[in-house]
């Protein structure tokens, strides 16, 4: 009895032993049956391809077997002839003309000279003429057809044959034949030809599959049996599939494989460290946070403290707590997956950007945050995430040392794009073509590098773009692209702006 996964496909396919599904993709887990494999589709149509061959070969064959069939019957019948000759009174008996024609295999035989005498020789009244057929100048496409038409539809027909004679060109001969045996004796060579068509075909097609197995089949079957096994495990490292010295495209492609699979495992292996490494990290973020929030208590109460010396150096341990609880919340935000966790919600993207410009008012009194936006635009997002990736991108700005940060968006299309712009000092060129990846700060920055590598991952989630517009040395322009999603009906609330 079969079951259903949780994909609705049946549990007997999913989990046979013909197909496996690891991390979420098929593999293959066997080589196809004999019967459906590329080998034996080339020895079929190898084979194919030489009979198709023979067929061409075999129409003009027949033909000429036809032609040559007459040809001969016009050379018996004029030696049949040369009995008048020698006859007296140019007559023979009737027994003698009948033998004369079973000879020729001819019914009649009329023989014209070129000084106007005429001859016959027949067992008495001939029969009716069927066709009339002519040995003078033939034509290739209408041999082919008579021949066709002689196997197809002959083998009671009375056929006239006339031509000049294969043994004197002067005289003209009209004989008259059964084609019954013609088409017997054509049906006889076809069975020849078809035969040793198909033993030709046969041997040029094993003769070609055996070639083109070994050059072609065998090396594919090696790479795909060593696709499997490395897909099912790709850190065994005696799994790999050697280079060959073949200069071929089939030896390009398995030492490109090779090489591939040599820096796959390579990149597996550096993944593996990694993952443990920010496994680590993340356990020593955690534990730090507890730790530095009892910190950041412990400084609050110094900082409220009356002795002069504590309150000179209170500010500078508070400010370094903040900044070490910063790192490690975005430490933590960056190993975390934004896609995994996303949550959609409908928000006012005005009222969002309102609490980040309060936020960051008070954390940044030296830089004021403008709003150029409608208060009634909605998207349809995780309000958690826009926050962190807009938070992140206004925090640069101000920590660059812009006075104003400009917050405005539109939607259209469908679409929802934010732009958010600073006359701060700008980007350095060295860092603008690696903006977005992880640790990357401009020389001197208090920051850690990841808040502009979490904003890309949280639009990169949404299904969004971020992108750096321009930069100058009093302006920065990013633009975040956004799917807005059906808007639901709501109030619209009054444009108010972002708190200076």
């Amino acid at each position: 009895m079969t079951g259903r996964d949780g994909t609705g496909r049946d549990a007997s396919i999913v989990n046979g032993p013909e197909y496996g599904y690891g991390n979420g993709r098929h593999i293959l887990r066997r080589r196809p049956a004999w019967s459906t494999g590329l080998s034996t589709r080339l020895l079929i149509l190898t084979a194919i391809f030489v009979m198709l061959a023979e067929v061409f070969i075999y129409l003009p064959s027949i033909a000429r077997y036809r032609q040559v069939y007459l040809e001969n019957v016009l050379s018996d019948a004029h030696l049949a002839t040369l009995a008048l000759d020698a006859a007296p009174d140019n007559m023979v008996s009737p027994d003698l003309s009948r033998r004369l024609l079973s000879h020729a295999r001819a019914l009649a035989i009329v023989q014209r000279r070129a000084d106007g005498s005429r001859h016959l020789i027949t067992a008495g009244m001939p029969p009716r003429v069927t066709r009339r057929v002519s040995l003078g100048n033939p034509d290739f496409l209408r041999l082919i057809w008579d021949a066709i038409a002689t196997l197809a539809v002959g083998g009671g027909e009375v056929l006239r044959v006339v031509g000049p004679s294969p043994r004197d060109p002067a005289t003209a001969l009209e004989v008259l034949i059964s084609d019954a045996a013609l088409r017997q004796g054509m049906l006889e060579y076809s069975q020849r030809i078809l035969i040793l068509s198909l033993i030709i075909s046969f041997f040029t097609a094993l003769l070609v599959f055996l070639t083109l197995h070994w050059l072609i089949v065998r090396p594919v079957q090696r790479l795909t049996d060593n696709m499997v096994r490395f897909s099912d495990d790709p850190m065994d490292e005696a799994g790999l599939l050697p280079p060959t010295g073949r200069l071929d495209e089939i030896g390009l492609a398995q030492d490109e494989y090779a090489h591939l699979q040599q820096n796959l495992l390579t990149t597996l292996r550096q993944n593996e460290r990694l993952a443990a490494l920010g496994a680590a990290i993340t356990r020593i973020n955690h534990d730090l946070r507890n730790m530095l929030a009892a910190a950041q208590l412990v400084s609050d109460r110094l900082a409220g403290s009356e002795d002069p010396g504590v309150k000179r150096i209170a500010p500078t341990l508070v400010r370094s707590i903040d900044r070490a609880v910063r790192l490690c919340t975005q430490t933590l935000d960056f190993a975390r997956d934004s896609k995994a966790t996303r949550r959609a919600e409908y928000f006012f993207l005005n009222e969002l950007t309102l609490e980040l410009a309060s936020l960051h008012g008070t954390e940044y009194p030296g830089t004021a945050f403008v709003s150029d936006m409608a208060g009634d635009l909605t998207i349809f997002a995780d309000r958690g995430q826009v926050f962190r990736a807009l938070s992140n991108l206004m925090r640069n700005a101000a920590q660059a040392g812009a006075q104003t940060v400009t917050v405005g968006a539109v939607a259209a299309a469908g679409l929802v794009t934010v732009d958010i712009r600073d006359d701060g000092p700008g980007l350095p060129e060295d860092i603008r073509q690696s903006l977005f990846k992880p640790f990357i700060t401009r020389p001197g920055a208090a920051g850690t590098g990841l808040g502009m590598a979490i904003a890309h991952e949280i639009v990169s989630s949404h299904g969004g773009v971020i992108e750096l517009v321009a930069t100058g040395h009093a302006d920065t322009h990013f633009r975040i692209t956004l799917p807005q999603g059906a808007a639901p009906p709501a109030e619209n609330p009054p444009d108010e702006p972002l708190p200076g």
